[in-house]
């Protein structure tokens, strides 16, 4: 029996991937009532191994419609990318490639520019196929930061606690997350596109 099942997921995956070769199905879930407790004080986030922070923004992702892979150990060199996301293929007709940095502080320590600008540098040389890169913290970004963040805004997303307060309420959709994008973009003078808003 166990060799068919074998078998059965080998003819499978080559089907579905083009691959027979053995995957990895990883459930990751945060049940309702951890959001809600992490959502009673925030500062209870600073409490996870930098491991779990990583999960939870992998999970929070996931509830976005995006399909996400952990690179790996959060102590083992992985070029500055935590995870690779995209948007699930049944879902999006335009796919992108996400790289996504997990900066986990168990103090109020603020995520610095430094931070920002290696991460850019990673994804930008060494990794020129992701379309956007984001960096999710669990406390702030200091100014220079979000400086760089912003004078990069064609490739860079920046979310702090108050972007992972809505996550955690399933809130995605906010204009919050909108505010990189341009309420109209002009193309030449007096043509312009509003950019609606959800």
């Amino acid at each position: 029996m166990t060799l068919y099942l074998h078998a059965q997921i080998r003819d499978k995956a080559a089907r579905k991937w083009g691959s027979p070769e053995a995957y990895r199905v990883q459930l990751v879930e945060f049940s309702t009532e951890a959001l809600s407790w992490f959502l009673e004080n925030l500062g209870r986030l600073k409490q996870l191994d930098p491991a779990q922070f990583e999960r939870l923004v992998a999970d929070r992702l996931e509830r976005m419609g995006l399909r996400v892979h952990m690179v790996g150990n959060v102590f083992r060199m992985d070029g500055g990318v935590d995870m690779v996301a995209y948007p699930k293929p049944e879902r999006c007709a335009v796919p992108f490639l996400l790289a996504i940095q997990a900066k986990h502080h168990r103090t109020e320590r603020k995520t610095g520019s430094m931070d920002v600008q290696r991460f850019l540098g990673a994804i930008r040389t060494s990794r020129p196929q992701f379309h956007i890169g984001m960096i999710v913290t669990n406390t702030a970004f200091t100014a220079n930061a979000a400086w760089c963040g912003a004078n990069d805004s064609v490739m860079m997303r920046l979310r702090d606690l108050q972007h992972l307060r809505r996550w955690l309420q399933n809130d995605f959709l906010n204009e919050a997350e909108w505010s990189e994008m341009p309420a109209k973009v002009e193309l030449a003078p007096g043509i312009s596109v509003p950019i609606p808003r959800p």
